[in-house]
């Protein structure tokens, strides 16, 4: 059981840094390798084939990208995760919806708290089978006993995830621009049926964020070209 104040926990251990660092391609190929253990429900099949496809779009965002700069310096873009990521679950919400929701935020590099009221039972058996696959413990956990409101008031807390309806988008969106601090991104699937949002293109792309590492080349050992033409005679 997980109470509202292990999400800081979470986000403050070097656990969440170590599975950040691992990169997408590793933490994939882990994820994947767990599909076939995981709990037993109605649409298992469809629940393995949308997270494999999952787990293919996921490790080719492991690409960094090289941007121009200024002489003795390199500057390159890539995608990180955001942090904490809550994943809500709510009467509306399918093992399918919620099961590939939690396997796209771990992919992307995030920690992930899980909600489900109702559905603790399966929430866990999925947890543990995600913990044996070799998902760190300290990475992800299922809270059952803290409201929404404290949940969405952490600091650490960094989006939402939800599988519910239109009317149900609209309050959570009413209640994490309610909050005070870091702005909280919600992500919802609401067309329960098709689940557009999830097959989409830019579905991983909202629980990624863009940096920036630049290099000063001159610092260790200079600018190869730029060497190269000073030994030169003219």
């Amino acid at each position: 059981m997980m109470h509202h104040s292990d999400i800081r926990d979470i986000q403050a251990s070097a656990v969440w840094e170590a599975w950040n660092r691992r990169g997408f391609a590793d933490r994939c190929r882990l994820l994947t390798a767990a599909l076939e253990h995981l709990p037993a429900h109605a649409e298992a099949a469809l629940t393995e084939r949308l997270a494999r496809q999952l787990m293919v779009d996921a490790e080719a965002l492991e690409i960094t990208l090289e941007m121009p700069g200024p002489t003795g310096e390199s500057n390159e873009l890539y995608l990180t995760g955001r942090g904490v990521a809550l994943i809500l679950g709510t009467e509306a919400s399918t093992e399918t919806l919620v099961a590939c929701q939690l396997l796209a935020a771990l992919a992307c590099g995030n920690a992930v708290v899980l909600r489900w009221p109702g559905q603790e039972s399966w929430l866990s058996q999925l947890v543990e089978a995600l913990h044996q696959a070799g998902v760190p413990r300290a990475l992800l956990a299922v809270d059952t006993d803290s409201p929404e409101p404290v949940l969405f008031s952490h600091s650490d807390l960094r989006m939402v995830i939800a599988s519910c309806t239109p009317e149900q988008e609209i309050q959570l969106n009413r209640s994490l621009s309610a909050q005070e601090g870091v702005l909280l991104q919600l992500v919802a699937e609401t067309d329960l049926q098709h689940c557009p949002l999830l097959t989409s293109p830019d579905f991983l792309l909202r629980l990624v964020t863009e940096k920036t590492r630049t290099i000063n080349t001159t610092a260790v050992g200079g600018n190869a070209t730029l060497l190269e033409l000073g030994s030169r005679t003219v």
